[in-house]
């Protein structure tokens, strides 16, 4: 029967929901996600901002507090000593200063200095170009950006009328910043403190699963040129009535995908199939005329050395005669084989059917190819049930059958030395060899038109890859079937059974 193409299926699985669902769907669902997100992310962002801005702000607030005191308690007395002491033991004073009108900085002095003194002058040193203008007994904080590192440098005019300042140690109170984001994360969000220039600085134990962030917050209140990224790990906070319609979307879109997702299956499949098939066919087409030229070259070859009188005595005539009806008989099989393949192809093969025994059929069948087995060296075994086995099939078909099931074994079991054939008394019609076998994944595969087994032996035998497909047709054409499997002690069985008694 004659393969039905499943494209037009699989176009119409395309294109109906592709012109029902795709745009409406796809546009609904995307909106309202965008919606919800927006919605969510607006929500987090007020909430988290105002947590991380306090804490962080209570930090450095700490920090800020702690420098002031220090410094004031040198104020009366702004002794390099004293401003020195307050390095060392204050954590969150990392540098401490003094500078004095027309003097510039006396402390830390050059001369003398460390590194990281000498690094702090040099850092500062606009600040003090400026001469602090407007300096007074409150201290005055401002931020100060080295590149992208931040800082915090206060001071206060002291009791001598100098200025005295500190530097702020940033690595003492931001070491309290994690502990922040976590208390502001809670079980909700995640959080990442970033630099100016997007770079990771702080964030919360959980790893987020998405790389971008659902919002990104400003953090210039407390610490300019940082930013705070935020990812929402709970739910999304949104109407019953607006995630039931969510849902429905989603359902929908989810069968979208299914119905597109068969469709190209099914192309796929298609292809691949056509494909194979168009693959099957050339190789086909090439063996068939190789095997087409081959009795022909024999046969033209026989007939000119019989015309031009080459043949000196009738043992010579005899055996080019032979020849002749060999490879005639040959070509006569191969030719069969291709008009069945094209009328089955085309479901014109009409089948005649009557009460035939098969004894007798067979028997006839299997002993018109003795001559050709034993030329192949093998031993052809005919076994026949004791009394007649009637079954209602075309006589024609059955022959062509067991001729195509001997020419099978005579191509790929000449090793094993034997063909036997049989009817048993239930109606089945054997015919098995004792060649290498087939392997269990091929048993059927073996029935597709075109297909032969990927071995040494197929790539060494000739063939169209027919007839083992003929065969099988023929057989469900008269409601037989017709199997392949193992057979006991090594070789291949090929199994004809037909429906019906015994008469």
């Amino acid at each position: 029967m004659k393969r039905r193409s499943n494209l037009p299926v699989a176009i119409a699985l395309l294109a109906i929901p592709s012109l029902v669902f795709a745009w409406v769907a796809a546009g609904m669902i995307a909106g309202r996600l965008e919606l919800l997100a927006e919605r969510a992310a607006a929500k987090d962002a007020a909430l988290v901002e105002s947590r991380v801005s306090a804490g962080l702000a209570a930090s450095v607030e700490r920090a800020k507090h702690a420098a002031e005191t220090a410094v004031a308690s040198v104020c009366a007395r702004p002794a390099s000593e004293a401003l020195a002491e307050i390095s060392r033991r204050e954590p969150y004073v990392r540098n401490a200063f003094r500078w004095v009108a027309g003097r510039s900085v006396t402390f830390p002095q050059e001369r003398g200095a460390t590194q990281e003194e000498r690094r702090f002058l040099a850092r500062y040193v606009t600040l003090f170009e400026e001469g602090f203008k407007g300096a007074s007994r409150d201290f005055t904080w401002r931020s100060w950006f080295e590149g992208d590192r931040l800082s915090f440098v206060g001071w206060r005019k002291a009791a001598d009328g100098s200025v005295v300042g500190a530097e702020l140690e940033t690595v003492a109170f931001l070491a309290e910043f994690p502990s922040v984001l976590a208390e502001a994360a809670g079980d909700g969000y995640i959080l990442e403190l970033r630099d100016g220039a997007g770079g990771s600085l702080f964030k919360t134990d959980a790893t987020p699963e998405k790389k971008s962030p659902d919002a990104v917050l400003a953090l210039s209140s407390v610490l300019p040129h940082r930013t705070l990224a935020l990812w929402r790990t709970s739910p999304l906070d949104s109407s019953a009535a607006d995630l039931g319609r969510l849902s429905f979307m989603v359902t929908a879109g989810a069968v979208l995908f299914i119905l597109f997702a068969a469709g190209a299956l099914m192309l796929v499949v298609d292809a691949w199939r056509a494909r194979r098939d168009s693959e099957r066919k050339t190789s086909f087409v090439s063996n068939v005329s190789h095997e087409l030229k081959t009795p022909l070259t024999s046969i033209r070859l026989c007939a000119e050395m019989l015309s031009e009188g080459r043949a000196k005595d009738e043992a010579a005539r005899a055996r080019y005669l032979d020849v002749i009806t060999k490879e005639s008989g040959r070509l006569t099989r191969l030719v069969d084989n291709v008009l069945d393949f094209g009328r089955l192809e085309q479901n014109r093969r009409k089948y005649d059917l009557s009460d035939v025994d098969l004894c007798d059929l067979v028997r006839g069948a299997a002993e018109s190819q003795r001559s050709r087995v034993e030329a192949a060296g093998m031993v052809l075994s005919v076994e026949i049930a004791a009394t007649p086995v009637v079954r209602r099939v075309d006589g024609d078909a059955v022959s062509q059958i067991v001729v195509n099931l001997i020419d099978n074994a005579v191509k790929y079991a000449v090793d094993g030395k034997q063909v036997d054939v049989r009817v048993a008394a239930d109606g089945a019609v054997v015919v098995a060899d004792r060649g290498p076998g087939i392997p269990k994944r091929d048993r059927e595969r073996v029935f597709e038109r075109f297909y032969r087994c990927d071995d040494s032996l197929a790539a060494k035998s000739s063939g169209s890859g027919l007839g083992l497909s003929i065969a099988r047709r023929l057989a469900e054409g008269m409601g037989g079937h017709l199997v392949c499997m193992a057979r006991a002690g090594g070789g291949a069985e090929f199994r004809l059974s037909f429906g019906g008694d015994t008469k």
